[in-house]
């Protein structure tokens, strides 16, 4: 094999796996998108009502719940989280009675591996 055939061997690994890393992020964004529009759907953010996973008072925990993607050297993830100080409160209080970040996550995370699987298998 020539040196420009390994050269140009490595240029398209290096391109298959910057497309696919761009394909994953794509994903979770996807996903992260998915997550926030479900949550503000079921937990809606005025003040004095109830939502699925709790009664607001201020509707602020429910307006500063935020969703995201990231990459971090080899780490490509999709997050929920809360914008407020007692957002571990609300989430682990009451033996988890009100926890709205588990159970959101949990309604997408199967459909999400299902597609990372695609995703990898070429299908």
């Amino acid at each position: 094999m020539a040196a420009g055939d390994v050269t140009r061997v490595i240029s398209n690994v290096q391109g298959i796996y910057a497309r696919r890393r761009a394909a994953v992020y794509a994903l979770c964004v996807y996903y992260a998108s998915l997550a926030i529009n479900y949550f503000r759907q079921v937990q809606p953010a005025t003040p004095g009502t109830a939502g699925k996973f709790w009664h607001n008072q201020s509707g602020q925990a429910a307006a500063r719940m935020h969703s995201g993607a990231y990459q971090e050297e080899n780490i490509i993830a999709w997050f929920m989280a809360h914008g407020v100080q007692y957002g571990v409160y609300i989430e682990l209080a009451n033996d988890a009675r009100h926890q709205a970040i588990r159970p959101v996550i949990q309604r997408f995370v199967g459909r999400f591996y299902q597609d990372l699987k695609k995703l990898y298998a070429g299908g």
